[in-house]
């Protein structure tokens, strides 16, 4: 399961085909998302065992897991096809975060050189159990504020979609920003046990503590009279984007400028 395996591409192409068939037929979609599910679990199984160590290493590894996180919170934000059929809105929120998932795996394969979706060998400093207690955390909590993106989307497009997309943001926004807090916490104590310090104002360190700070102000001001409506969208739609910038944009920065980053391998 090397560089060039498809299985990855196959995975978001049901994604995108999930995405389209929601809003007329949510089984099929439901199914197809299931498949996509499926495929790109069965192709991080395979790359961590061919590997020897946990498929968590890489920005490639990292972005692969974060769609599959995005995925699985997509398809179970909602409770049922009844509650789906009922709400056009949640379907097509739905479908903008399978969407997302599928423009991570395109990113993952087609963004990414191919030296760097290369299998790596495991450095010392990360051959520990917090690495994919740190990193997995970290994804699932990116999945459930990607799918928060996705709704704070729909809610600024489409001003009829705003109740149900509201209540999203709110729902996916609980479970990704508990989740987002414990993968930092993790990190720190991982940073502890292997470099002595908990904090180290590391780019990708600073970067997280400002999607943290986002989603702490969303929580803040979400019950403010000034900022109900579109402005607490934007404020989930900015956590999205740096959401993004700190997962895929930190990396080529630090590289391009020759700066020294702790998670850079």
């Amino acid at each position: 399961m090397g560089s060039s395996a498809p299985a990855p591409l196959a995975a978001g192409g049901c994604f995108l085909l999930a995405a389209l068939a929601l809003s007329r037929h949510w089984r099929i979609g439901g199914y197809l998302g299931a498949a996509g599910i499926a495929i790109l679990t069965g192709a991080l199984a395979a790359r961590g065992l061919q590997a020897g160590h946990w498929p968590l290493l890489s920005s490639y590894e990292f972005a692969l897991a974060f769609s599959l996180a995005a995925a699985l919170a997509a398809l179970l934000v909602q409770r049922g096809p009844a509650l789906c059929e009922a709400d056009e809105g949640a379907t097509a929120i739905q479908a903008m975060a399978l969407v997302v998932a599928a423009l991570l795996v395109v990113y993952a394969r087609l963004g990414i050189p191919g030296f760097e979706r290369s299998i790596q060998p495991l450095p010392p400093a990360l051959n520990s159990v917090w690495l994919p207690l740190h990193v997995a955390t970290a994804a699932l909590a990116y999945g459930a504020l990607a799918v928060a993106g996705a709704a704070a989307m729909a809610w600024l497009i489409k001003e009829p979609y705003r109740a149900g997309a509201e209540r999203m943001v709110d729902r996916t926004i609980s479970a990704g920003y508990p989740l987002l807090t414990l993968s930092m916490l993790l990190g720190m104590i991982w940073a502890r046990v292997a470099w002595g310090r908990y904090w180290a104002w590391d780019m990708q360190e600073v970067w997280t503590l400002i999607v943290w700070l986002t989603y702490t102000l969303y929580w803040h001001l979400r019950r403010r009279p000034g900022w109900q409506g579109r402005r607490l969208a934007w404020l989930a739609l900015g956590g999205l984007g740096a959401m993004l910038f700190t997962s895929f944009g930190i990396e080529g920065l630090a590289r391009a400028v020759d700066l020294e980053s702790l998670h850079l391998f």
